[in-house]
């Protein structure tokens, strides 16, 4: 796959390391949402890589997993939703993130589905941005009230 740097996971050590950057994730997610909760995953990841539609990728460099993104095939629609993109705190700013993305947009480019999905959290500016400079528009707005 492309570059050295991003692999597709389909073992379960990597699959399991996966799992602690999900949780991480969620953990980053309460910035955003308050209602969060603390979670423990565990072989979330060994289980979905099984089902060769879904697609693991990280980004790793030098034995170290620096980050990951998961594209999960949808059962009901011919398309698939961006289910999670991580980088370490320590990697961030580097690029990671859009290789990331940029490798798994490919992957699935020849598939001949209708679309890809993405959930943002409305504060979260940075992947927004992220998202729209690849071309992702807003579809959807889910709007809550705190009480």
């Amino acid at each position: 796959i492309g570059g050295k740097m991003i692999k597709r996971v389909l073992d379960e050590e990597k699959a399991n390391y996966c799992d602690k950057l999900l949780e991480k994730l969620i953990m980053d997610e309460k910035k955003y949402d308050s209602s969060i909760m603390n979670v423990h995953i565990e072989n979330y990841f060994k289980e979905v890589v099984k089902n060769q539609d879904n697609i693991l990728l990280v980004y790793e460099e030098n034995n170290i997993i620096k980050g990951y993104i998961f594209f999960k095939k949808l059962d009901k629609e011919n398309g698939y939703l961006i289910d999670g993109l991580y980088v370490e705190e320590e990697y961030r700013n580097l690029g990671i993130a859009k290789k990331l993305l940029t490798e798994g947009l490919k992957l699935i480019k020849n598939r001949n589905i209708d679309y890809i999905g993405i959930n943002v959290l409305a504060n979260n500016k940075i992947a927004f941005d992220l998202y729209k400079s690849f071309g992702f528009k807003e579809f959807k707005i889910i709007m809550r009230k705190e009480l």
